[in-house]
């Protein structure tokens, strides 16, 4: 096997593992143990590139190794993810303004094309999973389309956080509705390239549902 397919081998199994911890970090309220055997016979691949993927997880605050012990994946918590708004609210400002420089019909027609199926609906008949599954897919996509390769990474290192929440903010918010017309906003700013407006927006998008966590978090209904 050449190195560049070994590379691939291993970063395909990081990808895996990542996605599946993020995954599981949605749905736990403790510290749960992880065993790389348990996630490699899960996968279908040797412990090694499980090792390896686990050891560049712990980078990411995803996971930490304890030695002789296997690995602790610990939900994100709340002063976290203010943390990472706070934080998100920056980037996707500038994610988004670069987006609208930079997307094509086709693209901006994928992005419709996520949020379609939601269109019209009433807030109760919104399914949490999905939605949130095409939300995540949505910022994902607005942070490739600003085609900036360290904004990518950062992404990909600590987006965890807003994955983990997802789930969990949408529904206890009650934000389904205002989320979707946020979202469709800020495509209607892209596919005009109004980069300033769709800036304005995708920070707007962003703070509100900080202000609302706020809230929420003081009158203890995300607990």
């Amino acid at each position: 096997m050449s190195g560049i397919q070994k590379k691939t081998s291993a970063q395909s199994v990081y990808d895996d593992v990542s996605a599946l911890l993020r995954d599981m970090v949605a749905d736990i309220t403790e510290p749960v143990r992880v065993r790389e055997e348990d996630l490699a016979n899960q996968l279908g691949v040797s412990r090694t590139p499980v090792r390896e993927a686990l050891i560049r997880l712990e980078s990411t605050g995803l996971v930490r190794l304890r030695p002789g012990r296997g690995a602790l994946l610990s939900p994100v918590t709340d002063e976290e993810y203010i943390e990472w708004l706070q934080l998100r609210e920056q980037l996707e400002g500038f994610a988004t303004r670069e987006a609208a420089l930079n997307a094509s019909q086709r693209d901006v027609e994928r992005l419709r094309a996520l949020f379609a199926p939601f269109i019209g609906l009433d807030e109760d008949a919104f399914a949490p999973i999905p939605y949130g599954q095409a939300n995540v897919a949505f910022h994902k996509e607005i942070i490739a389309l600003a085609n900036n390769r360290l904004l990518e990474r950062v992404w990909a290192a600590f987006g965890h956080r807003q994955t983990t929440y997802r789930r969990q903010t949408i529904k206890r918010l009650h934000r389904f509705g205002t989320s979707l017309r946020e979202h469709l906003a800020i495509i209607d700013a892209i596919e005009r390239r109004d980069a300033e407006l769709a800036e304005k927006l995708a920070r707007q998008h962003v703070r509100t549902l900080y202000d609302a966590f706020i809230k929420a978090l003081r009158s203890g209904s995300t607990a």
